[in-house]
């Protein structure tokens, strides 16, 4: 956790821990400024989602409102390129958090299983899919199972986690939290998912 803090420090961000904030990156407030912050603020809840809302940032290389998130984009066009790239780093962002923080949970692949589920399932709102679970799975299956689409998703989980790596070995955290040797990755993550809600369809 003190690494993920000063991977924030270092692009001009304080990081605010607690379950009663938001998961996401803002500007200070004149208040939090004068109080001792920088210039933006990370909320997160914990661990998971501060992996979540760091790998984003290390992916756009700076701290901006909603990582830099056009909402005019909404729905997503996965027929376009840059569409599609912001599908991949999501759920690179969504894989990552799970493999890093996986290691400190109770039960890891129980945590694994639950943690990508959970983020997964409420990126749906990107793709104007967040009333339809359903039609929302598809989507992102007929993605996954594309081969330029699979290529493309391991591409992104590669540069994710080789710049999530370098930043926290940069900044103090030991080569065993550093690099995990879980073997969790996307595709893996999505073939535990779809298996998951394939049996209780059926």
């Amino acid at each position: 956790m003190r690494s993920l803090v000063a991977v924030v420090a270092d692009m001009g961000g304080t990081v605010i821990l607690g379950s009663e904030h938001e998961n996401l990156c803002r500007r200070a407030t004149p208040e939090e400024i004068g109080a001792g912050a920088h210039d933006w603020i990370v909320e997160s809840q914990g661990l998971p989602n501060l992996l979540h809302e760091v790998v984003h940032a290390l992916f756009l290389g700076e701290l901006a409102d909603d990582h830099g998130f056009d909402y005019g984009s909404i729905p997503l066009n996965l027929r376009d390129a840059g569409h599609r790239a912001i599908l991949w780093e999501e759920l690179a962002c969504c894989a990552l958090s799970t493999l890093y923080a996986a290691p400190f949970a109770e039960d890891p692949r129980v945590f694994a299983r639950d943690w990508f589920a959970e983020q997964f399932e409420i990126q749906g709102v990107f793709h104007g899919l967040e009333h339809d679970l359903t039609g929302f799975r598809a989507r992102i299956d007929a993605q996954l199972t594309d081969p330029e689409g699979t290529a493309e998703a391991r591409a992104t989980f590669a540069r994710g986690r080789g710049l999530l790596e370098a930043a926290l070995l940069a900044h103090g955290a030991p080569p065993a939290v550093a690099r995990p040797v879980q073997s969790i990755d996307i595709e893996g993550l999505w073939a535990d998912y779809r298996l998951g809600w394939k049996s209780s369809n059926g």
